[in-house]
Parts: C-alpha cells; structure tokens; sequence
C-alpha cells in the first residue's frame, strides 16, 4: 500500500514537492500547518486537529488500516503545506467506500497541490479496493477544491441545505461530492 512513497510532483511554479504518509515525527510540523489555515476555514474542520492535544493523540493512534493520511511537503524546507486524509470503515456494508478530507495552505493552492493530493488518492483508493470515495464540502468556503475535484471525474451526488454553520451563525450548504472508481488504473 504505501510502497510507492515517497512521490515527488514539481508544481507550476517549480517548487518540489513530495507526498509521503503522516509518520509520528511529523507532530510538530502538523501544528504548524494546522495554525496556518485559516480562521474561517478551522471552523469547518471535522476532527480539531488546531488542539495540540487532539493532534498528539491521533498521532500515538495512526493506522494506516482506518484513515491513511499523505502529506505534502516541501521538499528544501521540509513545510507541510498539504494534508489528505482517507477514512475506510472496519464495517462490511461500507468497507467499499472511503471519505476523503483534503486541506491545503491557501498560499499553494493556485498551484494546484491539492488537485495531486486528490488524484494520488484516488490511486490508493483503487489499490486498497474502494470502489467509491466520497468528500463533503462546504459551498461558498471550499468551491475551488468542488472544482478540482469535478475535473477529476467526481460529482455532486448531493447537496445539504443550511447543513452547516459557520463562526457567525450564518447556516451554509454541504455539497456531497462522490467518484465512483474504475476497477484499474488504465480505466481511470
């Protein structure tokens, strides 16, 4: 699963980059990224990984079996400027579909870092058996990564209104992104 890692992507403007799994070192440099989002965008994080001690714990618990987690580093400094996260259930009815959670610093994302991050995760995907992956994002916050991802063969398979709320109370919808998987990678 994770043999072909680390991969090395160059990015429009020349900056390299290497996608590789979380490993426990990466603790600290994980703060740092996850201090860098946003504000309004910490709001919508599913797991509040912007908690040291939230973060510390999922780290001392990383299986791979349960949510497979690639960053993206910069390859001179050693920055973290990407994380994606695949989350598979132990349950049989659902152990064919994976949730996928992508954040990029908003200072790479022109560069289209995520875009890489979500198509080299449709490539586990495929490796592991998935059959479907599904990602929720939240309109009007996260419509670049809707259009990313709807480059890459996902669709909007739904759309929850006023699902969410952001800082201020303001209710926002959820769109319910889905890409069903070929079974190889030539058929992608």
């Amino acid at each position: 699963m994770l043999k072909d890692y680390p991969k090395a992507i160059v990015t429009q403007d020349g900056t390299s980059v290497l996608l590789r799994p979380v490993t426990r070192s990466d603790e600290e440099a994980l703060k740092k990224f996850f201090s860098l989002i946003p504000d309004a965008e910490k709001w919508f994080l599913i797991e509040k990984f912007t908690d040291s001690e939230l973060l510390h714990e999922w780290i001392e618990q990383l299986n791979y079996d349960r949510v497979l987690p690639i960053v993206a580093v910069v390859e001179d400094s050693g920055e973290i400027i990407g994380n994606v996260r695949l989350y598979r259930s132990s349950s049989p009815s659902v152990k064919h579909v994976a949730h996928m959670r992508v954040t990029v610093l908003p200072a790479y994302r022109h560069l289209k870092v995520g875009g890489w991050m979500i198509l080299d995760s449709v490539k586990q995907a495929m490796d592991l058996g998935i059959e479907k992956i599904i990602a929720e994002m939240v309109e009007g916050l996260e419509d670049p990564a809707v259009n990313a991802a709807l480059k890459l063969g996902f669709r909007q398979e739904g759309l929850l209104p006023n699902y969410v709320k952001d800082r201020r109370g303001r209710l926002r919808n959820l769109i319910i992104m889905v890409k069903n998987l070929p079974r190889e990678w030539s058929d992608f």
